[in-house]
């Protein structure tokens, strides 16, 4: 599996930028799917950031742990989000450097974790999936994959998607069908624990607690 660090991370960064106005649509895709709001919540991947602090607008409760495992980014993180980071969400953020498999992270902790973009580009074994199916406790649920969002309006997604586009194939993007998305899913021992949707894009929900099935 590749590192973050093995990538462009100034091309990381413009993507991450140029997603500026897609994050609180995704944010409010993933806010839908949580049955109460979440108190711990944990965003992991290079592209971290953008979703887990508008989650942070949205629960004023919750706290945001991100974990990336390039440690330039972890070092940069304030300066790359300053535009959506504010003293109530700095107080309730913490940054963290991992690996992505296996995570430093602990198992059946966060009620709800997000993991995005990142699996195109580095993770064609399941791993990641594995770690994280490990780390929402009962009852939370892990949201991965990739896409603009449910809620992400379509003049802003034909405004970026183009550039989005040839960033992300500059990036080293691999295109990943739903079939092996799911393999993937399978492989890492998942059967009977998440469901795939293909609303904005293409997700899996991985039920967290470690015998019970997916049920929505």
């Amino acid at each position: 599996m590749r590192s973050a660090t093995d990538m462009d991370l100034g091309l990381v960064r413009d993507i991450n930028r140029l997603w500026g106005p897609v994050y609180e649509g995704l944010a409010r895709q993933v806010a839908d799917l949580c049955a109460s709001p979440p108190v711990e919540i944990l965003e992991v991947g290079c592209f971290s950031g953008g979703v887990g602090l508008a989650l942070l607008d949205m629960f004023p409760a919750s706290r945001l742990t991100v974990a990336i495992d390039a440690e330039e980014l972890v070092g940069s993180f304030e300066a790359d989000w300053q535009g959506m980071i504010d003293e109530t969400q700095r107080a309730r953020l913490t940054v963290v450097r991992s690996p992505l498999a296996p995570m430093d992270l602990p198992a059946d902790t966060y009620d709800l974790a997000v993991f995005r973009g990142v699996f195109f580009f580095l993770d064609t074994l399941g791993s990641v999936p594995a770690e994280m199916s490990r780390v929402p406790a009962p009852g939370g649920i892990a949201f991965i994959g990739g896409g603009f969002g449910s809620h992400t309006d379509t003049q802003v997604i034909q405004g970026l998607a183009q550039e989005s586009r040839r960033l992300n194939f500059a990036l080293g993007k691999r295109v990943v069908s739903r079939a092996e998305f799911r393999q993937s899913l399978a492989d890492a021992g998942l059967e009977g624990r998440f469901k795939i949707v293909e609303e904005g894009g293409l997700w899996a929900i991985i039920q967290g607690g470690r015998d019970l099935p997916y049920v929505r």
